[in-house]
C-alpha cells in the first residue's frame, strides 16, 4: 500500500510539474519569446527547452500562448524585446531576410526584397514608394526615405497669396489638396497634398478634366479630345505609309 502511494504522489508531482510549467517552458510543448531578444525563441518538448534563433533579417512572433514563428518586422511583436543577433548581411542585402530600400531617394519605387542574401528588384505601383517601417507601398511624401518631388518629377505650384500673404496650410491627415493635370499626358494627374504631389492614373480610355477634378471622357475635356484626334490621325497616316 506504501509503494502505491509513493508511486501516486511521484507521478502526481511529475505531472504537476509540468503543468505549472517553468520560465524557460509555460507550457510543455510549445514555441515561446526568449528574454529580451526579438529574433531568439524556446523550442519546447515535452518540457526540455532547447534555445534557437530566427534566420537573420526575422523576428519571432508569438501568436497564442504556445505558438509562434518566424516572420518579417511589420508581422511581429516584440515590445521590450528589442536585442537581435548580429548582422550576416551580403553586398546585396544589410541582413539575410527581408525587404529594404534600394538607397535612391529619387527612385523610391524600387527595393529589395532579399532572401538568403540575395536581393531581387520589386517595383510598387506606378507613382508609389516602398515604405520600410511597413513593408508597404504608400504615398511618396509619407516615405521618410523619399523625395517626392523628384521621384515625381513634379513640383507643386505655390499656394496663391490672399492679402499679399500665404495662406494657412491645412496638416490635418486629409490635408489641403489641389489638383494638377500631368504635363506630359491627359491621363495622369497629381494631387497635390500639404505642398506635396501624389500621382493618379485615370486609365486607358479618360483624361483627367481640370473643371470637375474628375477623370472624364476625352470629348468632356477638348484640350485632351484635341490631342487625342492628332494622335490617331498620326497613326492612321504612318499605317497609310506600311
Amino acid at each position: 500500500m506504501a509503494k502505491i502511494i509513493i508511486s501516486a504522489l511521484l507521478c502526481l508531482a511529475m505531472f504537476g510539474s509540468l503543468a505549472l510549467g517553468s520560465p524557460e517552458c509555460p507550457s510543455p510543448n510549445g514555441r515561446f519569446a526568449s528574454g529580451d531578444q526579438c529574433d531568439a525563441y524556446t523550442e519546447c518538448q515535452d518540457g526540455v527547452p532547447v534555445e534557437k534563433l530566427c534566420p537573420d533579417g526575422l523576428l519571432f512572433h508569438q501568436r497564442t500562448k504556445s505558438t509562434g514563428e518566424c516572420t518579417y518586422a511589420p508581422y511581429s511583436t516584440c515590445k521590450e524585446r528589442t536585442r537581435l543577433q548580429p548582422a550576416n548581411g551580403t553586398e546585396e542585402c544589410p541582413r539575410q531576410f527581408g525587404f529594404y530600400p534600394n538607397g535612391d531617394e529619387t527612385k523610391c519605387g524600387v527595393y529589395r526584397n532579399c532572401a538568403h542574401g540575395v536581393a531581387s528588384l520589386t517595383k510598387c505601383p506606378e507613382g508609389l514608394a516602398f515604405n520600410e517601417e511597413t513593408y508597404q507601398c504608400d504615398w511618396p511624401d509619407l516615405v521618410a526615405s523619399c523625395n517626392a518631388e523628384a521621384y515625381l518629377g513634379f513640383n507643386c505650384p505655390a499656394s496663391e497669396l490672399v492679402d499679399g500673404a500665404a495662406p494657412e496650410v491645412d496638416v490635418s491627415p486629409e490635408g489641403e489638396l489641389r489638383y494638377y493635370r500631368h504635363p506630359q499626358t491627359c491621363k495622369k494627374y497629381f494631387v497635390c497634398v500639404n505642398g506635396h504631389p501624389r500621382l493618379y492614373n485615370c486609365g486607358k480610355y479618360l483624361a483627367f478634366n481640370a473643371q470637375s477634378k474628375l477623370c472624364d471622357f476625352y470629348s468632356k475635356v477638348p484640350e485632351c479630345y484635341a490631342l487625342l484626334k492628332e494622335k490617331q490621325k498620326l497613326k492612321a497616316e504612318r499605317k497609310a505609309l506600311l
